[in-house]
């Protein structure tokens, strides 16, 4: 029984040395690494980022995987993926997946500063499908971090075949020599005699080495200088290092570390110690597909964005007095083509659009970015020939495989080369974000206006904090009129946004920016709670009771909890549900599967919903027929044209199918006499617009409706 005891506790310190080998050859740039227990479900080893401490590990410390994995999500993944990172995550269905293959990837976003970033969970089993109990989870940023198969090599037993090459950065002859010695009946050996050389042979080898040996103390260029050079390379640093050091303090093996090095060894040399963790780096490292995953997209076989920009920064630095354009080229509304058409017909549309891009691209280079997106840098010698991107653009959608689909580019002409290239992208994307939602316009160029839209757009996104809590957004509101009487029946709250100073923010700057960004769910939940405190003012007055309706935007009805929190609302103000409809636009149809639950319960608790924009572009009967709606609000983009043959009939037809779907219609915009009369003449229920009022702040507002009884 004690030998049992002792051989259990062998295996437990012998499996904790080979996790800390893991999470140490993984390397910085894995900012969460979890080893959890599957029968226990708690975390054993993990490391955890922490911008006061930095990086730590930290070994056998009982932590539920539950608490720890639903702390990181809801501190740091994008909204959007929220839900998706929940069911990846789910312990059962991980091991489900495991048990069909010994690793998988997860890929989605987060969002830190204000930046979103793109990151990868990678998840791997340690023992066979059948009997594993230990499940490594590795989080890294994809847009930094390029060391995509590390988890392979702990599936793997032996690495590649034939000798792996090494590279020995040591100025000292005699320690050279005894390192070439020691090691070159297992491994071929290159040599550099200084930092500066190291480099150059690193960037000519880096493909084929399996580790570089580097002196700290050296001429021309030291070790420190090197390590600090090949981290801001992401095909460089995919090489692992370890640094030999003198015996001469912690604070330099420390450093060494933290610029990515994955071990040290100290001089004089153990020749047991070097061949061994030479060979447990090797081991962990390797994997035959590592640089292949590092270089080239799986899918289109494009490099990826890692790739691009090393070898963009080799191709500015050598060719520094030629042109140079960078445009990206973005699929419209992807997602959408996913759900339509299928995961096969949307990566044959992808495959597609890598090929016809590759064909034209005569000097230069592209890459796959993100899911849905492609950059290509390319020179032709002199200017951007624009007529030739026109030509490019129209056939590639003339023979696209998805008939309609909508790419929209961004283009950076003549690209300012001392910036980096995660700069020089993130102009075309600027340009290509200006024209998504443009219909008759699939092209934008950079400009300096644009850069300085995007600041002020940063601008406006800080400022989100400090003017709620200043209560700089005011809520206006606009009277609905009964088309009969003439009667206010009720209002629409709308949001504006007064500055301290006085000035004031136009909605059509800010609201798409919240929205964006998801601040627009805290700012809908403080409009929300602004019109269920007057109607609740209204009901201790003893006052009529007009039913004012709430925008609820997309992205707030997509939020999992958001009808228990306006359900409290209304409850904790003690007034009826009727009195605050909440309007959804028509697009939020798209989504019926995943809101259903939420307006039923919504519906159940006695809200009224309206459709809101209903004509704005995005018109669909599936709108009226998926969402409980009661009444429906004709967008001013319709009413318009209500006095043109066309746009009557138009209107006139909407009118008669939602009164055939019991729904109460409710024109928006109405400016004239003559649009009132078409209204009236189609049985319209109620208008809004400035023909009777404009939206007003709360207290013109009550005088507008005392005066109207």
């Amino acid at each position: 029984m004690l030998e049992k005891t002792q051989k259990e506790k062998e295996d437990s310190d012998k499996l904790i040395l080979r996790m800390v080998d893991i999470i140490s050859v993984l390397g910085d740039e894995y900012s969460n690494i979890y080893c959890v227990d599957r029968t226990s479900h708690n975390i054993e080893i993990y490391r955890y980022e922490n911008t006061s401490v930095g990086v730590r590990e930290v070994l056998n410390e009982s932590r539920p995987y539950v608490t720890a994995i639903k702390g990181y999500i809801n501190a740091n993944v994008l909204e959007e993926d929220k839900e998706k990172m929940k069911i990846a995550t789910n312990l059962e269905n991980v091991c489900n997946r495991l048990k069909q293959a010994p690793q998988f990837s997860v890929h989605y976003r987060v969002k830190r500063n204000n930046e979103v970033l793109f990151y990868r969970m990678k998840c791997a089993r340690i023992g066979d499908a059948n009997s594993f109990q230990k499940i490594i989870f590795a989080f890294a940023n994809e847009d930094a971090d390029v060391r995509l198969n590390e988890l392979e090599a702990i599936m793997k037993s032996s690495g590649m075949s034939g000798k792996r090459k090494i590279l020995i950065v040591e100025d000292d002859d005699l320690n050279l020599e005894m390192l070439c010695d020691l090691l070159e009946d297992q491994y071929e050996i290159i040599t550099a005699k200084n930092g500066k050389q190291g480099l150059k042979l690193l960037e000519e080898h880096y493909r084929e080495l399996s580790l570089i040996l580097l002196d700290v103390q050296m001429p021309v260029l030291d070790g420190i200088k090197v390590l600090e050079k090949v981290k801001e390379d992401a095909l460089l640093s995919s090489v692992p290092i370890i640094v030999i050091t003198v015996n001469d303090g912690i604070d330099t093996e420390l450093t060494c570390l933290e610029l990515g090095a994955v071990d040290y060894i100290t001089k004089p040399y153990s020749a047991d110690i070097i061949r061994r963790r030479i060979h447990n780096v090797i081991r962990l490292k390797e994997s035959s597909l590592t640089l292949a995953a590092v270089e080239h997209d799986a899918l289109t076989g494009l490099y990826t964005v890692q790739a691009f920009s090393h070898y963009v920064n080799q191709m500015m630095r050598f060719k520094p007095d030629i042109k140079m354009h960078l445009i990206e080229a973005k699929i419209k509304d992807f997602k959408l083509i996913n759900t339509i058409y299928g995961t096969q017909k949307a990566d044959e549309l992808l495959c597609y659009l890598a090929s016809i891009y590759s064909d034209k691209l005569k000097n230069g280079m592209i890459a796959r970015r993100e899911s849905s997106s492609f950059i290509c840098i390319f020179y032709e010698g002199g200017e951007l020939n624009h007529q030739k991107v026109i030509d490019t653009i129209e056939s590639v959608i003339k023979n696209s495989p998805i008939p309609g689909v909508k790419i929209k580019y961004g283009i950076y002409e003549d690209v300012d080369k001392s910036l980096s290239v995660s700069t020089i992208c993130d102009y075309a994307s600027i340009a290509a974000e200006t024209v998504m939602e443009n219909y008759d316009c699939d092209l934008a160029y950079y400009t300096e206006e644009m850069a300085q839209k995007r600041i002020y757009n940063q601008m406006i996104e800080n400022s989100f904090d400090d003017a709620l809590n200043n209560q700089e957004f005011i809520v206006y509101y606009q009277p609905k009129v009964d088309i009969i009487t003439e009667k206010v029946i009720g209002a629409e709250a709308l949001v504006r946004w007064k500055k301290m100073d006085g000035s004031l923010v136009s909605p059509g700057d800010f609201i798409p920016v919240y929205e964006k960004d998801g601040l627009i769910e805290r700012l809908d939940e403080y409009v929300f709670r602004k019109v269920c405190h007057l109607q609740k003012s209204k009901i201790n007055e003893d006052k009529e009771l007009l039913p004012i309706s709430v925008n609820l935007s997309r992205s707030s009805i997509l939020h999992e909890d958001v009808a228990e929190r306006y359900i409290k609302i209304v409850q904790e103000n003690e007034i009826p549900f009727s009195c605050v409809p909440l309007e959804l636009t028509e697009s939020a149809a798209i989504y019926g599967d995943r809101i259903n639950e939420t307006t039923e319960q919504l519906i159940n608790a006695g809200f009224k919903l309206h459709v809101d924009d209903f004509g704005s572009g995005y018109s669909s009967l599936v709108t009226l027929n998926q969402l409980p709606f009661s009444t429906l609000k004709i967008d001013k983009s319709l009413i318009d044209h209500v006095c043109e043959k066309k746009g009557k009939t138009l209107v006139e037809q909407v009118i008669m199918l939602s009164k055939l779907l019991n729904m109460q219609v409710l024109a928006e915009g109405v400016e004239t006499k003559e649009q009132l009369e078409e209204l009236r003449k189609m049985k319209c229920d109620e208008v809004q617009g400035f023909y009777y009022a404009r939206p007003m702040p709360e207290n013109e507002f009550i005088e507008y409706i005392n005066r109207d009884c």
